[in-house]
């Protein structure tokens, strides 16, 4: 969690940007005063939303949880989009170069107004983006704070999730000065711990009992992105992807790297069998996991080598099974955790060498993988503000050093999006790739689950 907050920066937001369009139909769209007020009922029911990140002085020790004085209020943002510049798509792409500051203020709810154009609104369209620091949620919490600040319950008692993080009053200074004179020891009980636990790991690995993929060659979607990015939001009805054996996220892969194959193909780069994409993964709840955030990055094979789509979809999910085996092995969680007792200092002092050494342009030598995918299911959720009902949820992926490209699936009611976010800078035809992704979810689906490409599209 803290590693979340301390490596999203004002060039690379980390943050959870959760979209819900809402439609008025017949009726008159929600004043922001409306939003403001409805946000403000149910936020003072939510525990999660009450807090923020109170940092050690120096940052010589990991942060603490401190409650947030900040009223609900306060964390509500108009944006006037009725001038007839804006797009759904432009509108995520300017909030998503921007982070939270979560020692100010850990989550805020963007409302966009007055937006026309945005396909299946019938009324007036209202643009919510709930932006949540990654240290105070994962995907899993993320749903469920949307659901207390807009489902048709109106909360009446706290809203609580079992891993609510302990809250305590701020100790900056005896923090620090603790950490300090700790130092020595933590470092050497951390290295003994580190030690055995990473080496079991690697002896599991080594001897086949577990699949960590080894680095692969990078591609033109590995450049280092910088702070700008653009963002398209393509939609398709549910239907489209259900009726055969594969998941959602197995479909989505499998179209994923049947499209990077073909872009890069364009490009002139030969990629062969070694396509990856980084999928976070959750860690299950019978695992013990202090952190908020339940999910660890998984590098899984795309197989772009395989023709036939139904053997690829066969592939690609038997490669996301071994990976989600190897995150959940108790061997590989307490080689993560053996990393809890670090101290602080060293940890962000070298991470500061790090990244004042590391190059801000260009391209890494080797990756793990060459894009990211998350997957979210939210068809569970029924969305309402005022008379408004949410027609359409879209996530927004973070970029990071060696990732220019990265997709956010997320499903809700009757339809699945599929949100593109792009360095406009290191892939300046990241509308090509788009395109190319939306025939490649066609012809996947269709060879999936026998599903046509006439369904109405909204």
């Amino acid at each position: 969690d803290a590693m979340f907050h301390y490596t999203s920066a004002p060039h690379r937001s980390m943050d959870q940007y959760t979209t819900f369009v809402f439609d008025s139909g017949d009726h008159e769209p929600p004043t922001f005063d409306d939003v403001v007020a409805h946000v403000e009922r149910r936020a003072r029911f939510v525990p999660r939303l009450q807090i923020r990140i109170g940092d050690a002085v120096g940052l010589l020790e990991y942060p603490r949880w401190i409650r947030d004085p900040t009223p609900p209020r306060d964390h509500v943002v108009d944006h006037d989009l009725s001038d007839g510049r804006h797009t759904l798509n432009s509108f995520l792409a300017e909030r998503a170069c921007v982070p939270v500051d979560a020692t100010t203020r850990a989550w805020t709810v963007h409302v966009g107004r007055g937006l026309s154009g945005v396909d299946g609104i019938r009324g007036a369209a209202t643009v919510v983006i709930v932006q949540v620091s990654h240290a105070l949620s994962d995907g899993s919490v993320g749903t469920r704070i949307v659901r207390a600040l807009f489902g048709p319950d109106e909360p009446t008692d706290n809203v609580t999730f079992p891993d609510d993080p302990a809250v305590s009053r701020p100790r900056r200074v005896r923090d620090a000065v603790v950490a300090t004179a700790l130092l020595p020891y933590r470092w050497a009980r951390s290295q003994r711990r580190m030690g055995r636990a990473q080496q079991t790991y690697l002896d599991a690995v080594r001897t086949g009992e577990l699949v960590a993929p080894a680095p692969v060659e990078p591609t033109r979607v590995n450049a280092h992105p910088d702070e700008t990015r653009a963002v398209h939001v393509l939609q398709f009805p549910k239907s489209q992807w259900t009726g055969g054996p594969a998941t959602v996220t197995a479909t989505a892969l499998t179209a994923v790297g049947a499209a990077l194959s073909t872009y890069l193909a364009a490009h002139g780069e030969r990629v062969g069998t070694r396509i990856r994409a980084t999928v976070p993964t959750a860690i299950e709840t019978s695992a013990a996991w202090p952190a908020v955030n339940r999910t660890v990055p998984a590098a899984v094979d795309l197989h772009p080598e395989l023709t036939d789509v139904p053997d690829r979809a066969s592939a690609v999910a038997h490669a996301l099974n071994l990976q989600r085996e190897r995150v959940n092995d108790r061997r590989h969680i307490d080689a993560t955790r053996s990393a809890e007792l670090y101290p602080a200092a060293l940890l962000l002092g070298f991470g500061r060498r790090a990244r004042l050494v590391a190059p801000r342009s260009g391209t890494p030598e080797r990756v793990t993988s060459h894009t990211v995918v998350t997957s979210v299911n939210r068809t569970g959720l029924d969305l309402e503000l005022g008379s408004s009902r949410a027609t359409l949820c879209a996530g927004v992926a973070s970029l990071s050093p060696g990732c220019s490209i990265a997709l956010a699936v997320d499903g809700y009611g009757d339809v699945v999006t599929v949100c593109v976010t792009a360095c406009p800078t290191t892939v300046p035809d990241h509308a090509v790739y788009a395109d190319l992704l939306r025939s490649a979810v066609d012809e996947t689906c269709g060879a999936l689950h026998g599903t046509s490409t006439t369904a109405v599209r909204r």
